[in-house]
């Protein structure tokens, strides 16, 4: 005899009836589950590593960029007070060269140069760009020689003692560069060298002055 049953199925242990769409539906819900965990995780590892490339380039470019200030200004043998005309901060220091300028606009770095007796400065050099401040800090700050700069710093924070003197004018630069989202804090510390007491001071006590100064804007 035949069995119905069997015949309706076809060959014996085959069934062909499928599957329900309730089953169907659910099939695919736990799919997108795991297709939802799996492409955030693949998302995770892609923002990571892009990250980590950002932060390798905005800090290679700062490295690079900064690199040739540190050759000039560890020989320079005067630099003046810092200071904000509009909306640009200007930082004149002198060499053997002759008299050199920075300047801060826009989240430009530029350096400019020239030598006395004259008063303007060449063309600028762009030295970094995509810079910002760091907060309200101001993005050039010098120690003139024999002072104590880190006399009021928190203990541990200046990495030296609140007693250190130090012994030539040392320049601060202090920047955030930015990559895209990507913000990389920028905090170097250069030492001029051939600046002590003898040619920083006069002998009134005030500051010595230089002719490169001239070349800052007043306005």
């Amino acid at each position: 005899m035949i069995d119905e049953d069997n015949r309706d199925r076809g060959p014996v242990g085959r069934d062909d009836r499928g599957v329900t769409l309730i089953e169907l539906l659910v099939g695919m819900g736990l799919m997108s589950v795991v297709l939802v965990i799996v492409l955030s995780g693949l998302v995770q590892v892609y923002s990571t590593v892009n990250r980590a490339d950002t932060l390798s380039v905005a800090r290679e470019q700062l490295t690079t960029s900064f690199r040739r200030l540190d050759k000039e200004l560890r020989y320079a043998n005067w630099v003046s007070v810092p200071g904000q005309v509009g909306t640009g901060w200007y930082l004149e220091y002198a060499n053997s060269a002759g008299c050199r300028q920075l300047v801060f606009r826009d989240g430009v770095l530029t350096t400019a140069s020239w030598t006395l007796p004259g008063t303007t400065p060449g063309t600028p050099t762009t030295i970094g760009t995509n810079l910002a401040q760091t907060g309200s800090v101001p993005p050039f700050t010098v120690y003139l020689a024999n002072t104590l700069p880190y006399a009021s710093a928190s203990p541990g924070t200046a990495g030296v003692g609140s007693d250190y003197q130090v012994a030539h004018n040392q320049i601060r630069l202090r920047f955030t560069g930015k990559v895209g989202t990507t913000s990389l804090p920028f905090d170097v510390l250069f030492t001029a060298q051939n600046t002590n007491a003898s040619n920083v001071y006069a002998d009134n006590g005030k500051l010595t002055e230089n002719d490169c100064s001239k070349a800052r804007p007043t306005s």
